[in-house]
């Protein structure tokens, strides 16, 4: 399960994101190195 778009709206609607993701038990990095991550060739055909 994909918890990364959960915590991106959390953040557009400026709740903080350390609190999200700790409760979501994945770690800051993980969440900000998907976001700087290009979309896969397969995620752009699916979507």
């Amino acid at each position: 399960m994909n918890v990364y778009p959960f915590i991106e709206a959390e953040k557009s609607q400026q709740h903080n994101v350390k609190r999200a993701c700790v409760l979501l038990k994945v770690s800051r990095s993980a969440f900000y190195a998907d976001r700087a991550a290009p979309t896969s060739r397969r995620e752009h055909d699916d979507a």
